[in-house]
């Protein structure tokens, strides 16, 4: 089951950093962004934007004014949380993590 928000809720993302062998690890920079998936290509909703002093261990909040519907007549919209890491050894890293937005205001269905 995908993951889920309703429209205008905040989304708490937990991120855990790890090496190839598992074992936690400090990235050197992380930064993160949010697109809107409905459109094509997609649309910037927050563009790339560091995240100061990493840890291990982080949860982000994606804050409720950016979990907003654009089109009234559909039930819910997709959205793309993409993180990029850097260790400072081997290199980059990039990763994205689909959800939806549910729209409580608009019409319900599937």
């Amino acid at each position: 089951m995908a993951t889920t928000v309703k429209e205008k809720s905040p989304l708490f993302m937990t991120m855990v950093f790890k090496d190839e062998l598992g074992v936690l690890l400090v990235p050197t920079t992380v930064e993160w962004r949010l697109d809107d998936k409905e459109t094509e290509p997609a649309v910037e909703i927050v563009p790339w934007t560091a995240i100061p002093a990493p840890t291990s261990t982080m949860t982000l909040t994606i804050p409720g004014s950016d979990n907003f519907i654009n089109d009234e007549t559909k039930v819910k919209e997709a959205r793309m949380f993409g993180i990029r890491v850097d260790d400072g050894l081997i290199g980059e890293a990039h990763d994205e993590f689909p959800y939806d937005v549910i729209n409580v205001t608009g019409p319900t269905g599937p």
